[in-house]
């Protein structure tokens, strides 16, 4: 065979090779195949809004209107902030608001006891009442030492619908307080004051006339007093 022949014939053999290995490779997926997960991991997944914390008790609980019946001055406030904390501001602003008004022409203003303006709260809202009518808070030394009402500490008051005798008995259950009840028909209101050791009483005498107080007191008062907590004064 001449040596042209020869050439043909491994040229055809490398072709038919280059055929063989063309059939046998992989085929690769069309382009538009190939892009789909590529843009599926692309697409933003939809995340869910963030939750948002559940309201605290405290910031459920509604504003109080305090009434002083001597000014008739009134003012709605709450007494703590939406984290439990009383809030002074407010405190003093009831300061102002309890003052010893038996003088119209000089107003004596003291610093309420801080306990005893939380009881006081603490018995509107457990029975669900949005206003206290104050009959008497600080009262300023003077001939007479006024008793708790000369420090601060005590506030004389009534709950709108609720009888004296009610509030009374829902206060004495309280550690740690002096809780007086006036009974005479034109008095009808409830002593409350913040002492180391309890101590209740009735007092059937009329306004502006005093007399000999019942004492009350239940036989369990140390036990209860021992076990005070300041969490007992939250509402």
């Amino acid at each position: 065979m001449s040596s042209r022949g020869l050439s043909l014939l491994a040229l055809c053999g490398l072709l038919g090779a280059a055929l063989l290995a063309l059939a046998l490779r992989p085929r690769a997926a069309p382009a538009a195949i190939r892009e789909q997960p590529a843009r599926l991991a692309a697409a933003p997944v939809a995340s869910a809004p963030p939750s948002q914390p559940p309201p605290s008790r405290f910031s459920l609980l509604s504003p109080l209107r305090i009434e002083n019946q001597t000014t008739r001055r009134t003012l709605t406030t709450r007494l703590y902030d939406a984290s439990g904390v009383l809030d002074e501001a407010a405190a003093a602003q009831l300061d102002e608001l309890l003052c010893d008004a038996r003088n119209p022409k000089q107003l004596s203003v003291g610093r309420i006891d801080r306990r005893t303006l939380q009881l006081l709260f603490k018995a509107a809202y457990h029975f669900a009442v949005d206003e206290v009518q104050v009959v008497s808070a600080y009262r300023k030394p003077g001939r007479r030492r006024e008793g708790p009402h000369g420090t601060g500490a005590a506030i004389d008051f009534r709950l709108p619908n609720v009888s004296a005798s009610l509030l009374a008995s829902y206060l004495r259950e309280l550690p740690r307080t002096g809780v007086g009840v006036y009974t005479h028909p034109k008095t009808q209101y409830v002593h409350l004051d913040s002492r180391e050791h309890s101590f209740h009483w009735l007092d059937a005498s009329p306004p502006r006339r005093r007399w000999r107080e019942k004492s009350i007191g239940a036989a369990d008062l140390a036990q209860r007093d021992a076990s005070y907590s300041a969490l007992s004064d939250l509402p």
